[in-house]
């Protein structure tokens, strides 16, 4: 195992069984209880990791500052930067209280539910020469209203568990527009809400989990008397509506037995549903109770996976026995709180901000700095491409356009990923001919940096004499509170002394060029890992 410390899992698989020994390697580094009985706590998450990080024989990072705070927060919540005036008030705010305070006001602000639902659409977001743009719009449109109200997430799923209707009007019906058959909808379902992949198991049995083909065609079961009509799917062009509706008959039969499958939960036992109910519906209260052992949790590592960029579970859907995560107390413990509040999405990331956890600063210390899954640190994570475009709009002050979209939209309000944009692109807009749930690539590459680098379009922007930079080189301010500027609206912070006095110099020693000076420094500042990264 080499001299380092940490956790790894062993699988045996035997006659269709699977087993697991899960080995720690413990550091050789030791810290008294003490010192762990010491560490601040703001919520149970908190205590839960703190056990973890005594078995390890680590120790947290220190808290984050201010200014990495109000970015960090909202980055993740809005998918914006706090502007300038923002970061003063909060930066000069002595309350011990503004960090809470600025998590209910971030997730009370109307720009959450669009940046939540643009991320929530990567699971559900169809192709729109499948489904038709109409459908395609229709969909997003109800994911866009669910946030907005805060609608409770089990009543999200039990809609888009039970849905019927016209693909022009029931957002949710879309899905099985684009998921025709029991068994895509069977693999799509048991990823998203269970956390579940289930793709092995419809070929063969899964070879490292416990679930059979058995098991697959009794979960799509459910979904055999699922009727449609209407106008079909006829790509490139599909613009008909589609109607779904329940009606007995229709059966799921086993590949290779040929018999009838009975409809039956994973890991439980067969369900009955009375004569002329829909299948569905009984998934639903069976999937939605607050014992089910995977739905609250699939959902509560989904979003602690938003925040802290990878799940406790990681994949943030793949749930396995070879797979386990990386502190079970802990996601247990969340999930938990998450169904006793009733699936309150907003009372979720609420208790993750405002753990000490997700407050840690992302700079490591020696204890902690080969720690990738304990979360002892926070994790620096590249901006998301609908998040970092919408950012330089924002920083620049200047809107790049988009045909499907208002003048005045952000770039998360986006409803289709069939565009041409190489920033967009570049920083992992999913391709809109891939099945959902779609995976993004968050890592980060020298393709990322070219388009920032050698990008025309951003140049424009920053030269544009209704930006930000032109209303600054104009400005009647001294070069001091110019670079000041600058620094809040991109980095949320005050420039170091070094950093101010090599700016201020550029700038007064431009004089008549003092606007392109101003150009020089933000195009510096947003070409920097301090920028595409949320730390």
């Amino acid at each position: 195992m080499g001299p380092l410390n940490g956790e790894g899992v062993v699988v045996v698989r035997y006659m269709g069984e699977v087993a697991l020994a899960r080995i720690t390697v413990p550091t050789s580094r030791q810290f008294g209880d003490a010192v762990y009985a010491g560490l601040p706590v703001n919520n149970f998450i908190d205590e839960k990791a703190h056990g973890r990080f005594q078995k390890l024989g680590i120790l947290p990072s220190d808290l984050c500052t201010d200014s990495e705070f109000i970015r960090r927060a909202f980055i993740d919540v809005l998918g914006v930067l706090p502007e300038p005036a923002e970061v003063r008030r909060f930066l000069a705010d002595e309350d011990a209280a503004k960090r809470d305070r600025l998590i209910d006001r971030l997730l009370d602000d109307p720009r959450y539910a669009d940046t939540w639902a643009n991320r929530w659409g990567d699971l559900f977001r169809p192709n729109i020469a499948r489904v038709g743009l109409k459908s395609a719009y229709t969909i997003d449109n109800w994911i866009r209203e669910c946030f907005a109200e805060n609608k409770p997430y089990d009543r999200m799923v039990r809609e888009i568990l039970t849905a019927k209707g016209s693909t022009h009007r029931v957002g949710p019906a879309v899905i099985y527009r684009t998921r025709r058959e029991p068994a895509t909808l069977t693999t799509l379902f048991s990823q998203v809400f269970l956390g579940v992949r289930l793709e092995c198991a419809r070929c063969h049995h899964h070879p490292n989990e416990k679930w059979s083909q058995t098991d697959f065609y009794q979960f799509a079961a459910f979904f055999a008397e699922m009727k449609r009509k209407g106008t079909g799917i006829s790509p490139p062009i599909s613009a008909g509506t589609e109607y779904f509706y329940h009606a007995p008959g229709g059966t799921v039969k086993h590949p290779v037995s040929n018999a009838v499958m009975k409809a039956t939960p994973l890991g439980g036992g067969q369900l009955e549903t009375p004569a002329g109910t829909d299948p569905r519906a009984t998934l639903a209260d069976w999937m939605l109770t607050p014992e089910n052992p995977y739905f609250a949790k699939a959902m509560a590592n989904r979003v602690w996976g938003q925040f802290f960029g990878r799940g406790i579970v990681h994949p943030v859907d793949d749930f396995r026995a070879s797979n386990p995560p990386s502190n079970p107390e802990m996601l247990g413990e969340l999930a938990d709180d998450f169904a006793a509040h009733k699936f309150d999405l907003k009372h979720l990331m609420r208790r993750i901000m405002q753990s000490r956890l997700y407050q840690l600063s992302s700079t490591p210390n020696e204890t902690n700095v080969q720690d990738t899954q304990n979360f002892s640190r926070f994790y620096r994570r590249r901006l998301g491409a609908e998040n970092l475009e919408d950012i330089v709009n924002q920083v620049t002050g200047v809107t790049s356009e988009y045909s499907n979209l208002r003048l005045d939209a952000r770039k998360v309000e986006l409803w289709t990923t069939i565009m041409s944009s190489p920033m967009l692109e570049s920083f992992g807009l999913p391709n809109s001919s891939e099945n959902c749930p779609c995976e993004r690539d968050n890592r980060q590459s020298m393709v990322q940096a070219l388009p920032l680098m050698n990008s025309d379009k951003l140049q424009t922007q920053l030269a544009d004499k209704q930006g930000r930079a032109a209303a600054l080189g104009q400005a009647d301010r001294s070069a001091g509170e110019i670079v000041d500027e600058v620094y809040l609206s991109i980095y949320s912070r005050w420039p170091s002394a070094d950093e101010r006095a090599i700016a201020v110099e550029a700038i007064e020693t431009a004089e008549a060029k003092r606007q392109q000076a101003v150009e020089d420094l933000m195009w510096a500042l947003i070409n920097s890992a301090e920028f595409v990264f949320n730390h």
